[in-house]
């Protein structure tokens, strides 16, 4: 297993691995490629790579590290992921979701949202994508193509994450703030507002921890799953930006923009493992 750290100034993409907690490489990209989000098609080796600083999206051969192909988007591009043979894409200047044919990049639609949408994330059995934006969040039909339903809200939504047991979606916000939302009425359940910059939402079901990065306090942010709860923070001693678990939800993989580190924790004991120095102000975290 590797895990991937994209670095946005160093325009460049490391490689760890997972068992040793060892820096492998570090991928070189394009002078104008400023990598901030991506994802990985592992059978095909291939990594996608929006550039949020000339909405350009580049494909990445992984085995000869070189760009194999590009697409003209337009606007300030943010988070990828794909479904299938799809590509979506949030571009924040357009206010839209863009999707294209993963294998030709060729454009096949767009959907038009409110200001903003940064993140976004999906419920695959259901087959809806959920888009946090600027006093919004947008639940869209990503078989078909429309907007299903939408929540207005006086909050600026930032980060989503899935919780795939609860059947909710919890939104960090610009406010300082941490909604849940209840994913089949589309109604806030409940809002946290124990943090100052929270950015990314992670999980742990095995131990019953919610982990959520606060750029703004410098830490991590710990809620109880169960209760709802907050239980304690880990200090970064940084700026925490991207969050990533383990599959066995035995280590929280941090991205110090501060430190240009990856910070490795044992959850159990949230004690720091290794810190791991990768490029300049690294953001998104994949293990696979």
């Amino acid at each position: 297993m590797k895990v991937y750290v994209s670095n946005y100034l160093s325009k460049s993409i490391s490689v760890i691995d997972y068992e040793t907690l060892t820096l492998e490489k570090e991928i070189k990209l394009d002078e104008n490629i400023y990598p901030h989000h991506f994802c990985i098609d592992k059978e095909k080796n291939k990594m996608y790579l929006p550039s949020s600083s000339n909405g350009i999206l580049y494909v990445l051969d992984m085995k000869s590290e070189k760009i194999i192909d590009s697409s003209s988007i337009g606007g300030s591009l943010s988070q990828i992921a794909m479904y299938k043979e799809e590509i979506f894409i949030a571009n924040e200047d357009s206010n839209s979701i863009y999707f294209m044919d993963k294998n030709t990049l060729d454009p096949i639609g767009m959907i038009c949202l409110d200001d903003m949408p940064h993140g976004f994330c999906f419920d695959l059995p259901r087959k809806k994508l959920y888009v946090p934006c600027i006093y919004s969040i947008t639940c869209i039909d990503i078989i078909n193509k429309i907007i299903e339903s939408k929540i207005d809200i006086n909050l600026k939504a930032w980060h989503i994450q899935l919780d795939k047991y609860k059947n909710e979606i919890c939104v960090s916000t610009l406010d300082g703030k941490v909604v849940i939302v209840d994913e089949n009425t589309m109604t806030i359940k409940e809002v946290f507002d124990q943090f100052l910059l929270p950015v990314q939402i992670s999980f742990n079901y095995k131990d019953k921890k919610v982990y959520v990065a606060d750029l703004g306090y410098k830490n991590i942010k710990i809620l109880d799953y169960s209760q709802g709860k907050y239980i304690g923070s880990i200090d970064i001693d940084g700026i925490p930006q991207g969050l990533e678990i383990s599959k066995d939800e035995e280590r929280l993989f941090i991205s110090d923009t501060q430190k240009n580190s990856l910070k490795v924790y044992d959850t159990s004991t949230n004690q720091l493992i290794k810190e791991i120095k990768v490029g300049k102000e690294p953001t998104t975290i994949i293990c696979m």
